[in-house]
């Protein structure tokens, strides 16, 4: 069975040979793991499309998730870029003004001339002129080159779009769009409808390339940040209006949702928008979610991904607790099929790549469909 069928038969409550594996990995891990430097990782689509492949390769994960993009002509800013050497290492200038310096194989931006210093208030806008981008055409770069090497070795390419919500935070900035939803509900309404537009067509962009799966990032909608009211009223309803026109265009493409934190009270609101699937479910004390609970709940409706505690777990985990951990997670989760092994959210940078190498040879020790429990 190919790594694509297996994420596939998994998302469609069917069971594959074995629980796929796929975490998804964070910037930092691939920056130390994935053998480039960081600032091409970062500004070189190819440098970026080499480190997906190289640590998906090394951990023998079924599938990658796009969560950059490059604009066709990121080659002009990569070789534009002015390089110099100082006593903590590398500092890259770009054409923009910007800077950015490579700490110990850590890349951080330490000057940007174009961020504004205040926070966006939301008396100054007014939703009609609020900017959107819907043409996403010229920034499939990398994605062209993920899902021909997806083609090539046969595994799952998913790509990413952030939630309406999430560009509302990101244009006011988040206190002040935590304060907009309690003064001006009905202007913040019709900001996040603007934004469905620019959601859709950032994802039609990636599925016209030929990406299989789509993640909805959301990371602001957990408990964490806003009630289950402001839940209701300002997340389901528009990301309901994005998967619904996903699914339009592209019934095939399963969609799930990324929310981080606190997420155990509205799971079946989740459910509700219409997605597939969910991410992240993390555990306490990351947050509040247990997979056994999730499974009974909505497990009929949505595949499950995530739940390991990346941080408390992974990167304190031994061969021996590890093995424990994942056994007890398959137990859990696997029933029927509609669920990837993973962790909760992205995979902390220092995780040592050896304990991240024993999850696929665990999920076919412990995940073979047809001897649960063995």
């Amino acid at each position: 069975m190919t790594h694509y069928e297996r994420i596939h038969l998994a998302m469609s409550h069917r069971e594959p040979d074995r629980v796929p594996v796929m975490c998804q990995l964070s910037q930092g891990y691939m920056a130390i793991n994935g053998g480039e430097k960081p600032f091409d990782m970062y500004f070189n689509a190819e440098s970026a499309a080499r480190a997906f492949f190289k640590t998906r390769r090394d951990l023998d994960f079924d599938g990658i998730l796009l969560n950059v993009c490059f604009e066709d002509d990121w080659r002009d800013t990569y070789e534009q870029a002015k390089v110099e050497n100082t006593p903590d290492g590398e500092r890259y200038i770009l054409p923009n003004g910007q800077v950015y310096e490579d700490r110990n194989g850590q890349l951080t931006l330490t000057h940007d001339p174009n961020k504004e210093k205040n926070l966006v208030d939301i008396e100054e806008i007014e939703p009609e002129e609020v900017p959107l981008r819907l043409d996403y055409s010229g920034a499939m770069a990398l994605h062209r080159l993920a899902v021909a090497e997806g083609k090539r070795e046969h595994f799952s390419v998913h790509g990413e779009i952030v939630s309406p919500f999430d560009c509302l935070c990101v244009l006011l900035g988040l206190e002040n769009a935590m304060m907009a939803m309690i003064t001006d509900g009905e202007k913040c309404e019709a900001i996040l409808a603007r934004y469905v537009d620019q959601c859709e067509a950032f994802a039609r962009a990636q599925i016209d390339v030929g990406v299989d799966t789509m993640k909805i990032s959301s990371p602001f909608a957990g408990g964490s940040f806003i009630s289950l009211e402001f839940y209701k009223r300002f997340v389901v309803p528009f990301e309901r209006e994005v998967v619904g026109r996903i699914h339009a265009y592209a019934p095939q493409i399963p969609v799930y949702t990324h929310t981080c934190g606190f997420i155990g009270d509205r799971l079946e609101l989740m459910a509700a928008s219409g997605i597939d699937g969910i991410e992240c479910m993390d555990p306490p004390p990351l947050g509040n979610t247990e997979l056994k609970d999730a499974k009974a709940r909505v497990g009929k409706k949505l595949f499950l991904k995530g739940n390991m505690d990346s941080v408390n777990v992974l990167l304190q985990a031994t061969p021996e607790s590890l093995e424990e951990y994942v056994r007890d997670m398959l137990k859990d989760g696997m029933a029927g099929g509609g669920y990837i092994l993973s962790s909760a959210c992205s995979v902390a940078p220092n995780v040592k790549p050896e304990i991240l190498k024993l999850l696929v040879p665990l999920a076919e020790k412990y995940g073979r469909y047809g001897q649960e429990g063995e």
